[in-house]
């Protein structure tokens, strides 16, 4: 098949959109397909090109783009791309057409291209439009802005064949959508993100203390994260644990300041390879993230693959992780007490976290490996292909 994907989230940002959307690449490669990516240039308003993504050798078209104002430093929006999604489509045949959260220009230009083509189109929601202002200042203005969007996105997506989400609480929080649905994961990479002992000298180099507990953070260092609490927590917390906060974003020298008392108890190792990421939550006794919108949550995926239990937020589509709290446990967010007690319970009965981790590591590879994801896409790419729905 010729497949289409359509995403103003792209590398070189850095996300769960990002990492699904390299994941469902990769898996359609393998499987043959040929696959091309439509998406704003990193280089601004006078920047168009082609490349070939070095991950995982999809074609990549470049549109000219600006900034995304809420996070400029990883987020872009192609500028008036009408014209040279004209050009792609007089080019150009796909068999499908697959859009990541659609909200822009561009995603309204391609929509109108493939319907004029009779070209199926699947849809994916990644984002809850409240992740795309939790960074603004001006909370008004941000409301207001939720709402557009929130029409806006429902509006182009009622207008496709299909839409799918990470989970069945992310459906659940397009109500207005009238197409046939599908909760398909994300997926993870179970034959590389496996449990296992983790590099020493690695952990020597971060600094990480082979006696103490290990609290990990896997994500951008952005507001909507909240990671916060999770300082907060730790300056509560009864163990002698440390807080290993992996990643880089907006707000990454406020928190610093704010975990400055915690001295070696929290570290943070900026961007790392995925083999170091791996190598982290190998050695993690828990992976916390307390987020309150979140549509499924990649690195608690992984964690889950290596056999790390989770504690997360009761929002949204974090519990679905926890599978009944086989896998992990939930607190109530923004309850930062309720945080302590459940890391504080779990890091203090390992008997329980190791039935967890084997838990875990079981129902990633029934339910979210990536090859079963990209076979539920394949399938239904399929079957909109033959007609159906």
């Amino acid at each position: 098949m010729k497949v289409l994907i359509v995403s103003e989230v792209y590398r070189p940002g850095v996300g769960g959109v990002q990492t699904a959307l390299d994941t469902l690449i990769t898996g359609l490669k393998e499987a043959g397909d040929e696959v091309t990516v439509l998406t704003g240039s990193p280089d601004g308003l006078f920047s168009h090109f082609t490349e070939v993504d070095e991950i995982n050798g999809a074609k990549v078209l470049r549109l000219p783009a600006v900034k995304w104002i809420a996070n400029r430093d990883n987020n872009r929006v192609a500028f008036l791309p009408k014209r040279f999604v004209r050009r792609y489509f007089r080019q150009n045949q796909p068999d499908i057409i697959h859009l990541m959260t659609p909200i822009s220009w561009l995603h309204q230009a391609v929509i109108r291209q493939a319907r004029r083509r009779q070209i199926p189109i699947v849809t994916t929601n990644h984002t809850m439009a409240l992740n795309l202002v939790m960074n603004a200042k001006n909370k008004t203005i941000a409301r207001w802005f939720v709402r557009v969007v929130e029409g806006k996105m429902c509006k182009l997506v009622n207008q496709t064949a299909y839409m799918t989400a990470p989970t069945r609480a992310a459906l659940a929080t397009t109500p207005a959508i009238h197409i046939p649905t599908k909760a398909v994961s994300n997926g993870v990479n179970a034959a590389f993100y496996t449990p296992g002992k983790a590099d020493e000298k690695l952990l020597q180099r971060f600094a990480i203390d082979a006696l103490r507990p290990v609290v990990v953070y896997v994500g951008r260092l952005d507001g909507e994260k909240r990671i916060d609490l999770l300082i907060a927590a730790m300056e509560r917390l009864k163990t002698d644990a440390q807080l290993v906060i992996i990643g880089k974003g907006l707000i990454e020298k406020q928190l610093r300041s704010q975990a400055a008392s915690l001295g070696d108890r929290c570290i943070f190792t900026g961007f790392v390879s995925d083999e170091e990421k791996r190598a982290l939550l190998r050695r993690a006794d828990i992976l916390a993230m307390a987020s309150p919108a979140e549509l499924q949550c990649i690195a608690a995926l992984e964690a889950l693959a290596c056999g790390t239990p989770v504690v997360v937020s009761d929002q949204v589509a974090l519990p679905e992780l926890l599978d009944g709290g086989k896998n992990g446990a939930s607190f109530h967010y923004p309850d930062v007490n309720d945080l302590v007690h459940k890391i504080d319970e779990l890091l203090n009965d390992e008997s329980r976290r190791r039935q967890m981790g084997r838990a875990a590591r079981q129902w990633i590879i029934d339910n979210h490996t990536y090859e079963r994801t990209v076979d539920q896409y394949r399938e239904l790419y399929a079957r909109l292909l033959a007609g159906g729905h």
